[in-house]
């Protein structure tokens, strides 16, 4: 039972945030980033997180993944909406984005449905995006789908390319304990 423990430390500790409550279904296995159990619960079965900002909890169907880049990807997709809800409670680091970008996050959360399908053209969605597409460049050496008008998304990938250096991800990847094999970072 895999809990991606020291890829979520890396993720929180890179944004300064705290670490959410995750909570993993796989093959009828209900667990925590720890590797406790948990209660079961539910989401759409066709659905491969699922995110309840104001609790920082997020849920993880395993079931539904293709692959480790995968998890990753969800993952750090995810983690980005915790640093994001977070800012909005002046929670972590204050350039996570800029003033009137956070307080945009802050409307869209008040908003929020934490169902599977969320309007992938809210600013909360492109930055989340953006920072997935990010993270699977400089880590996993991957190109993510971001599977939506790549214009919409272009500010906020360079504004994140602008705010982590990768002396800084390299210096939260010894912090985190986190390792990948030689073609990854």
């Amino acid at each position: 039972m895999k809990t991606y423990s020291s890829y979520v430390n890396f993720l929180c500790s890179l944004m300064a945030i705290d670490i959410p409550d995750i909570c993993y279904c796989f093959k009828e296995q209900y667990y925590d980033v720890n590797g406790f159990g948990v209660e079961p619960f539910e989401m759409e079965s066709h659905c491969k997180s699922h995110l309840i900002p104001d609790e920082n909890r997020i849920y993880i169907n395993l079931n539904e993944m293709h692959g480790e880049n995968d998890i990753y990807c969800i993952l750090a997709h995810e983690i980005r909406h915790c640093a994001q809800y977070q800012a909005t409670e002046g929670i972590g680091l204050a350039d996570i984005a800029m003033p009137e970008t956070i307080y945009e996050w802050k409307r869209e959360f008040s908003r929020y449905n934490p169902g599977c399908n969320n309007e992938s053209c809210q600013e909360v969605e492109l930055d989340a995006m953006a920072f997935t597409w990010f993270i699977g460049k400089v880590l996993l050496n991957i190109d993510v789908d971001l599977s939506c008008d790549e214009a919409l998304v272009e500010p906020y990938k360079r504004y994140i390319i602008r705010n982590y250096s990768l002396t800084e991800i390299k210096e939260r990847l010894d912090y985190s304990g986190l390792e990948f094999g030689r073609n990854h970072a």
